[in-house]
């Protein structure tokens, strides 16, 4: 018997381990890269949900605080709407409350509590973003 005709059956075994840990490695940074993917999908939209919120806290603030010796829209006031722009579809609600009024000396300074919250999505689902921010704003006339 020659002696190549013994040692035949070994390139395919090692060829098959091969071919198999390839194909696990493959498996693995296709998963890795999807896995990635959605994570930074989900970063960018809690950033637009911030925004969003933010959006909300500026527009509240307009309302209580408006310009040029405006009356105040502001009172135990809760709002929403639905973003248009870079933050459509988002749901924003906005609450406005006086907080209080007190005088210093002779003015009277109005102090007003705004909430904004900015959701997309169902909640209890993978797609559900939401952010909520607060703010203190006062005026004096």
């Amino acid at each position: 018997m020659s002696r190549q005709t013994q040692q035949s059956g070994f390139t395919l075994i090692t060829s098959i381990f091969l071919l198999v840990v390839v194909a696990l490695l493959s498996s693995y940074i296709v998963t890795l890269r999807s896995v990635q993917q959605t994570t930074l999908g989900y970063g960018v939209q809690g950033v637009r949900a911030m925004q969003a919120a933010r959006a909300g806290i500026e527009w509240g603030i307009y309302r209580a605080l408006p310009p040029e010796g405006g009356v105040s829209e502001c009172s135990d006031t809760n709002e929403e709407f639905i973003g248009s722009g870079a933050i459509a579809d988002f749901r924003i609600n906005v609450t406005c409350k006086l907080q209080g009024i007190h005088t210093e000396g002779i003015i009277k300074i109005s102090t007003y509590r705004l909430t904004s919250r900015a959701e997309i999505g169902v909640y209890g689902t993978l797609n559900y973003t939401s952010r909520e921010l607060q703010s203190r704003v006062s005026e004096s006339p």
